[in-house]
């Protein structure tokens, strides 16, 4: 498996494989009986494609959760992305103070990038749209069928996807569980956080879920929070808790920090209007 000493592969079931790049960054291929899909492209750092051809020898199409920095690292390495109207045209955009601020982070921290790793040559190459991903569509991999939900919130571009076969909610980073919900982001908008959780557990209560999967969590197995921060949100948006935390964002500056049971909150004023 070509890992390059930067990836690991998490099979969680049956031809479903989470890949994690920098610890952090999460990515997923997952194959039917005559094809397969990769879900997001993380940062960049090393050959994603490469990886995947060495796990399967299918046909891989290249989809996109949402245009974040994150998630279009490796969307270059395949002809055409498939991605939601609104992301369409930001599949080009410039991250490279993104991407410096990741390396500097990263060894700041004390971490090393493998011995083959150039510095000066890191950088997201701009991705090519082939297809969109919309509320209703629906697509197969051979025995295997996914459904499109639109799932804004965290992004105006999100989608998620429900896997039939291996009942897997696929989330983008709308359900990050106990884990933070990054409403700091310029594209988070709260007022259509909360509904597009709703749907999804809408969906969760007409439909098995056994994993959902984040960008940058586990697979979790209890689709009983989806509701719960759903709930959660709508209590926030209607002004019930108590004043936030000030909390240090890092890049973001200063942010409004919620703690909830299964997960935390880091939002900024722009979200709430």
């Amino acid at each position: 498996m070509e890992t390059q000493d930067w990836y690991s592969v998490n099979n969680f079931a049956p031809g479903s494989y989470q890949i994690t790049e920098g610890g952090r960054f999460n990515m997923l291929l997952l194959e039917g009986d005559e094809k397969a899909v990769a879900i997001d492209g993380g940062i960049g750092v090393a050959n994603l494609r490469k990886l995947y051809e060495s796990i399967t020898d299918k046909p891989i199409d290249f989809i996109l959760t949402h245009t974040h920095w994150d998630h279009v690292g490796a969307a270059s390495q395949w002809d055409s992305v498939g991605v939601h109207p609104v992301g369409k045209d930001l599949i080009a955009n410039d991250h490279s103070k993104l991407e410096q601020a990741f390396v500097n982070m990263w060894k700041n921290n004390g971490n090393a990038f493998p011995d083959w790793f150039d510095e000066d040559a890191y950088g997201i190459k701009p991705a090519t749209f082939g297809w969109t991903l919309q509320e209703g569509d629906t697509f197969d991999l051979g025995n295997r069928k996914f459904r499109v939900y639109e799932t804004p919130g965290h992004s105006p571009c999100s989608i998620s996807l429900y896997d039939e076969r291996e009942k897997i909610l696929v989330s983008g980073d709308l359900i990050r569980c106990e884990e933070y919900l990054f409403l700091q982001v310029p594209t988070a908008v709260l007022s259509d956080y909360a509904p597009s959780l709703r749907k999804l557990e809408k969906v969760a209560a007409e439909n098995e879920v056994r994993w959902i999967t984040s960008g940058h969590t586990d697979p979790y197995p209890d689709p009983s929070i989806i509701g719960e921060l759903a709930q959660n949100m709508e209590d926030l948006e209607a002004g019930k808790y108590d004043p936030p935390a000030k909390v240090d964002g890092g890049a973001w500056g200063e942010v409004d920090e919620y703690v909830f049971p299964r997960a935390k909150v880091w939002i900024q004023d722009h979200a709430r209007k």
